[in-house]
């Protein structure tokens, strides 16, 4: 979750899709934390950029945040990450480019477990982690750059990372 409320107020929500039809389309990929009130019944499935950028913009951390389970259940999504970080304004850019390395860390640490569960699936490129200064993600599984990152945002807005990373696997 995003605690800065200067970080929240500056991210609007793009029109292609309201809550239900973005949580309808992210249970369909596999992530299935998020409720919604009401339910959707028929959902046509949305691009790659739309169910990307519908979450890093989203107003509600829970669905930024789903970004992290998006990314691990369906790694091929990796593919547009650069173009879109390119493309989008601030905060946005750094809250995908955030969540995303962070899905790299937590893909390399729970990777035997989560392949046991889930099948195994490609690893996730590294877009920006030397950009923001951190170890490998091979480096001891992840687990240090994990923690890299976390503090990294911790100084930047004032909230625990790393809880927050473990609470989305």
């Amino acid at each position: 979750m995003i605690k800065s409320r200067a970080m929240t107020k500056h991210i609007e929500t793009i029109d292609n899709l309201d809550n239900a039809s973005l949580i309808a389309q992210l249970r369909g990929l596999g992530v299935r934390h998020l409720r919604a009130i009401s339910s959707v019944e028929d959902v046509s499935p949305a691009d790659p950029v739309t169910l990307i950028n519908s979450p890093a913009q989203h107003p509600e951390a829970r669905f930024r945040e789903a970004l992290i389970p998006l990314f691990r259940r369906q790694p091929h999504l990796a593919d547009h990450i650069p173009q879109l970080v390119a493309s989008l304004e601030e905060p946005a850019a750094q809250v995908l480019s955030h969540l995303y390395t962070a899905a790299v860390y937590l893909q390399r640490l729970w990777r035997g477990v989560l392949g046991l569960y889930l099948g195994d699936s490609p690893l996730l490129p590294d877009y920006f982690g030397q950009s923001f200064g951190l170890p490998d993600p091979v480096d001891y599984f992840g687990e240090v750059g994990l923690h890299a990152l976390a503090t990294h945002f911790r100084e930047q807005t004032g909230y625990e990372w790393f809880s927050a990373y473990e609470a989305v696997i």
